[in-house]
């Protein structure tokens, strides 16, 4: 719902480059509005040892910002997503489990990931170099983004 959201309400697309922080954002995001008991971004950083407290604090003011604040989700609306995820894997013949995430599974979307990102950095490099090659017309500098 909150990935919808953002797609709609800031106009962004997710990419490669991308997808990570915006999901990572709506997780953060949909963890503290459905769990009663208080989740801190410090207990995500202790899990994603690459990014600062300071980081998820942006990230969440920025998607909620993008979000125009609007976190409310009706069951009705849970439930439509709920049931057209389900039809959604059915119909392509995708088990959608009920049970957590395997090691194993977890470690094969991992791979495919990062074969993606690969993928999307060689573009970037190749975009860098051409756009370097214009005469030097303005510097590109590469900085990562909280949310394009």
């Amino acid at each position: 719902v909150y990935l919808e959201r953002l797609l709609t309400y800031a106009e962004i697309d997710i990419c490669p480059g991308s997808w990570k922080r915006i999901v990572l954002g709506a997780i953060l995001l949909a963890s503290k509005v459905w769990d009663d008991q208080a989740v801190w971004n410090v207990d995500y950083c202790q899990i994603l040892k690459d990014i600062t407290v300071e980081d998820m604090n942006e990230l969440e003011r920025q998607f909620l910002e993008l979000l125009q604040f609007n976190i409310n989700v009706p069951s009705s609306v849970y439930a439509k997503y709920y049931f057209d995820l389900r039809s959604l894997s059915e119909a392509n013949n995708l088990s959608c489990p009920l049970e957590p995430l395997s090691r194993d599974r977890a470690q094969k979307l991992e791979a495919v990931s990062r074969l993606c990102e690969d993928k999307y950095r060689d573009c970037r490099k190749a975009a860098k170099k051409r756009s370097m090659s214009a005469d030097q017309l303005s510097v590109v500098r590469w900085a990562p983004a909280i949310i394009p």
